[in-house]
């Protein structure tokens, strides 16, 4: 209610004032008191939205609009989505996707690739679609690989969206009628106060209209979250059965011997990465392995000198 009284001290100020007229006529305050029962009626969550019922059926339309039969009335849903994705290439299919995603009117947010073995890469990729492409978005993917463990979550936000819209337009009614105020203030006092409520006014309506934005985008706009996943190119799938024992044999057998090149070829590898280091350390155990076997001829040769030999019986000289 501080606009009111705000507004009041600009009329008994207006009346103090000999040679000129009131600041503020009875109507005025009468129109500004409206107006702020209208806005604190939508933040105690009074249905405030009728005001803009208009503007809302006219973004019936969009993506994230949904009428329900019946004339139940507009709903605003968050639409998003989560699916793993099994492909051959995993770039030429990022490539596919990020096309689509174009000729959709999307966007991608993230994209990520990363290795799995040598032979399968895997990624991550996080794309916004119109909601009213989501299906669709849904049918090109299936056509790209095979789509595994999906999961889809809905949130109605109708109430939020509406009490949002409403509060933005008596805020932005309640800005412009203190903007006609300043411009009719005489006195430094008025000046002051109706500047002080317009930068809260102001503020209030900035963050609203940010979240109100934001809330916008969730609505039109659905996330679709793709772990994408490349198939084992060692193997093939194999359908269950005895009828095709050799088949799923063959390919066992297949899958062993890559198994066994690829560790063979692994070892080759670090083996021949590893040759800065072997190579020192073998002639480092070489030296020292010669001059244990020389100590050991020397100290050998030293034993069996004639002077160190003793004869039975004797006192060890000839």
């Amino acid at each position: 209610m501080l606009v009111i009284f705000s507004l009041a001290g600009l009329a008994g100020c207006g009346a103090a004032t000999k040679d000129s007229a009131p600041a503020i006529a009875p109507q005025e305050m009468a129109e500004a008191r409206n107006m702020d029962m209208a806005y604190s009626m939508s933040n105690s969550g009074a249905p405030a939205g009728a005001a803009t019922r208009a503007e809302v059926e006219k973004t019936g339309e969009d993506g994230g609009v949904v009428q329900p039969a019946g004339g139940a009335g507009v709903r605003y849903v968050i639409l998003n989505a989560r699916l793993t994705l099994e492909i051959e290439d995993i770039e030429e299919t990022t490539k596919e996707i990020q096309k689509s995603v174009k000729q959709l009117g999307g966007y991608v947010v993230s994209l990520e690739i990363y290795d799995l073995s040598r032979e399968r890469r895997a990624g991550h990729m996080s794309v916004r679609i119109p909601q009213d492409k989501y299906a669709y978005a849904l049918e090109i993917l299936d056509g790209l690989g095979e789509i595994n463990n999906i999961s889809e979550n809905t949130s109605d936000v109708t109430m939020h969206y509406i009490d949002l819209e409403a509060r933005i337009t008596n805020l932005e009614a309640q800005e412009k009628r203190m903007r006609e105020l300043l411009d009719r203030a005489e006195n430094m006092e008025d000046i002051l106060k109706i500047e002080k409520e317009l930068g809260r006014i102001r503020g209030d309506l900035e963050s609203m209209t940010a979240e109100f934005k934001y809330l916008q985008e969730r609505v039109n706009y659905s996330t679709i979250d793709i772990r994408l996943e490349e198939r084992d190119p060692r193997q093939e799938t194999v359908v269950g059965g005895f009828g095709n024992f050799g088949e799923r044999i063959g390919n066992l057998m297949a899958l062993n011997t890559n198994r066994l090149l690829d560790g063979l070829a692994n070892f080759v590898i670090v083996l021949i990465g590893s040759l800065p280091i072997i190579v020192p350390l073998l002639l480092l155990i070489i030296i020292l392995w010669k001059i244990v076997v020389r100590k050991r001829k020397i100290r050998e040769q030293k034993s069996y000198s004639p002077g160190n030999i003793r004869l039975p019986g004797g006192n060890g000289k000839e």
